[in-house]
């Protein structure tokens, strides 16, 4: 089966020689030409590619001839999984920015898991801020979502029912007069609460 990287903006030629630099390691591009049946030039028109787009490096000169080298498959799938995620977040704000609803959107939701569910959704997307009260047991859970958002949101979060033993600075003990629900205000535009 011939490795596809296409849907992720590579071109056929580009998929042909990451595989071939995956089975032969560190090679010249007439190497990897040979190994892939392809016009040195196609080749390494290719490599420079792989090397544009995170998939390869070249040795720096003046080492002749460059040899390049693969990087590790593992990297490559988070590098373009981080690039997926931030186009689909782009892709997500133009639509809510082009189809903001007159009214307020109820959703019904019902079970722990469900409700953790939609709370990732919320969360993960917030862009400046999540403040509010927040139930123990959504705290595992909903932690990736967590922490995606407090690389780009200030978080300030009441923790009702405990306090987990990894709590970040962000995350205090709820005061005693806040609601029996969870509630958070994102992005200063969505209220969500939860009971």
């Amino acid at each position: 089966m011939a490795l596809d990287l296409t849907p992720f903006g590579f071109t056929p030629t580009e998929s042909l020689v990451y595989a071939t630099l995956l089975r032969l390691g560190p090679s010249t591009g007439y190497a990897v030409a040979r190994g892939a049946r392809v016009a040195r030039a196609n080749a390494y028109g290719a490599l420079e590619g792989l090397v544009a787009r995170g998939a390869a490096t070249r040795t720096p000169p003046p080492n002749r001839p460059a040899r390049y080298r693969p990087t590790d498959p593992q990297s490559l799938l988070a590098h373009l999984a981080t690039l997926q995620g931030e186009a689909l977040d782009r892709l997500g704000r133009q639509l809510r920015d082009i189809s903001r609803p007159g009214e307020p959107v109820v959703r019904e939701v019902a079970g722990n898991r469900a409700v953790a569910n939609l709370v990732m959704q919320l969360v993960a997307r917030a862009e400046r801020s999540v403040e509010g009260v927040m139930a123990l047991e959504l705290w595992r859970p909903t932690l990736p979502a967590w922490r995606r958002a407090g690389e780009r949101a200030q978080l300030k979060v009441g923790m009702r029912g405990g306090m987990p033993p990894d709590a970040p600075s962000w995350l205090e003990p709820a005061t005693g007069d806040a609601p029996d629900a969870t509630v958070l205000m994102i992005d200063e535009a969505q209220l969500q609460t939860l009971s």
